[in-house]
């Protein structure tokens, strides 16, 4: 529009010239130095304001995957949690298996291992005298 203007006005005084005036390409434009700085102004705001909307995007985008992420993590460790309980349970089965057909085969060496067991895990931190008649310490003192 402003082309358009300039060719109009300017066409008027180019006859008398013998000139004949086809086109006005503007290559600058120039504004006073109070306008260029608030042009500058408001070109920076329009920038700030178009990438505060892409950093806003972004966060968003950013929350949706860490909550994607969050949940796969959650499902996987449940999913990790139950299996752990199924191996830990069927661990358990097959040493209640083991004990149980030990027992069976010789339930007095069944008990005198127990026996041993428990006499490790009281007597180190034994603080009493104790008699050594005591059902408790039949293997200890048995006398054959």
């Amino acid at each position: 529009m402003l082309s358009d203007e300039m060719i109009a006005s300017s066409q008027k005084s180019m006859p008398e010239y013998g000139i004949e005036l086809l086109d006005v390409v503007i290559r600058q434009i120039r504004y006073s130095d109070d306008l260029t700085q608030s042009v500058y102004d408001r070109m920076i705001s329009e920038r700030q304001k178009v990438a505060t909307g892409y950093r806003s995007d972004g966060n968003g985008l950013k929350a949706e995957w860490q909550g994607r992420l969050n949940r796969d993590k959650s499902i996987k460790l449940s999913e990790a949690d139950r299996q752990a309980a199924i191996t830990r349970a069927d661990g358990d089965a097959q040493a209640a298996r083991i004990y149980a057909d030990a027992y069976n085969l010789d339930p007095e060496f069944y008990s005198f291992w127990k026996a041993l067991e428990s006499y490790r895990e009281t007597l180190p931190g034994q603080k009493k005298v104790l008699s050594t008649d005591m059902d408790f310490f039949r293997y200890l003192y048995k006398v054959k």
